[in-house]
């Protein structure tokens, strides 16, 4: 079992280093999400109530346009430098190596994303004591994400249009994603505004969206590793 798990934890570690080493990608998709939800506030002008009411979305559409571009290149430079050819070869289950490469883009791509979301969400006048909540659905949502743009790049991997394929594959995907997000956010807002500061009444709002996530998230997890590395096999052969 350590046998797995010890190599799995190495690409892991391998693909944040390599990330740290080459920050650009990670400020990126960082700025364009900033650059996003700052745009929208300064375009709709001082209307708090109206801020308010199109957060929770306009702060999932930036998170789907911010992470897009990078998905693109989750194996392209892997691909190139042979680490997937060494994958294909190493006794550890290529699903669980991709298993650990999709856990590291996430902290990649849409980690930075989620701990600048309480700055912008106060901007569009969010309460403060929605953010948890805020929180907790984009950290799921993003991993959902990730695991979407993780089958696209690979049945992609190889091809000259491969950013348009993976735009494809990924936008109407991601629709359930979008949608669970949204409306979980919205039901906390609605009830926060009906029941006070009532934090029981914020955890009932979102339960049964949080749960609907959580099932997508938990079939993604079953379904995205093993057909990544079938794709990525089948480019490789």
């Amino acid at each position: 079992m350590r046998g797995i798990f010890r190599p799995c934890f190495a690409v892991m570690l391998a693909d944040i280093r390599s990330a740290l080493r080459y920050p650009g990608d990670m400020l990126s998709g960082l700025s364009f999400f900033i650059m996003i939800t700052t745009l929208v506030p300064l375009g709709l002008g001082s209307d708090q109530g109206e801020l308010a009411r199109i957060a929770p979305a306009m702060i999932w559409i930036a998170v789907m346009l911010a992470s897009l571009p990078q998905m693109d290149r989750l194996f392209t430079r892997h691909a190139k430098d042979g680490v997937l050819e060494q994958m294909l070869v190493s006794p550890a289950p290529m699903a669980m190596l991709m298993l650990a490469r999709i856990l590291a883009a996430w902290v990649i791509i849409i980690l930075p994303l989620v701990l600048a979301a309480p700055i912008l969400g106060l901007m569009f006048g969010l309460p403060v004591h929605m953010l948890a909540g805020v929180l907790g659905f984009l950290a799921m949502g993003g991993l959902c994400l990730v695991l979407i743009g993780a089958m696209a790049a690979a049945l992609s991997l190889g091809s000259r249009q491969s950013g348009i394929f993976t735009a494809i594959i990924v936008l109407p995907l991601s629709m359930p994603v979008l949608i669970f997000g949204v409306a979980g956010i919205s039901a906390i807002q609605t009830d926060h505004a009906m029941a006070g500061d009532s934090t029981g009444a914020l955890i009932g709002a979102s339960t049964g969206h949080i749960m609907l996530l959580g099932a997508l998230t938990l079939v993604l997890l079953v379904l995205s590793p093993p057909v990544t590395a079938a794709a990525i096999r089948f480019s490789e052969e």
